[in-house]
């Protein structure tokens, strides 16, 4: 399209673009819950390797490196390191859609100021005077 929005037009991409905004809020806090989930697990996995590594002899000291490389816990962090970055990835991706919701708003009063300029200067004169 290319001029100034109608009036339905405006209304429809603001609505659009607020419709946008909140499936991008909604996304966000959908990532924030599986990333602490994530979290979660993966420190319940490390404490409790950790346990079994010292259980089995190994020192207090060693035993965090150690349970860290067992293919369970290692599974879980990186399972939480892609939730946590999903999570940052919608986290910009909020931004965005805010942003594109005030572009839509601020053409939508462009379009609305041209479009009442345009108008103006159609209008007689003795109306434009208040003749």
């Amino acid at each position: 399209m290319s001029g100034p929005w109608t009036f339905d037009e405006a209304s429809e991409a603001c609505k659009e673009a607020s419709r946008r905004q909140k499936d991008a809020e909604d996304s966000f806090q959908q990532a924030a819950a599986d990333a602490a989930k994530g979290e979660e697990q993966y420190r319940l996995a490390l404490a409790e390797e950790i346990i079994r590594q010292h259980d089995s002899g190994v020192a207090w000291t060693v035993a965090p490196d150690l349970a860290r490389g067992d293919p369970r816990v290692a599974e879980l962090r990186r399972r939480r390191d892609i939730a946590v970055g999903v999570r940052d990835a919608l986290d910009q991706a909020c931004w965005r859609r805010n942003a594109d919701r005030k572009d839509a708003q601020r053409f939508a009063d462009w379009s609305m100021r041209r479009e009442l300029a345009e108008g103006y200067e159609d209008t007689p004169t003795e109306h434009r005077r208040g003749q």
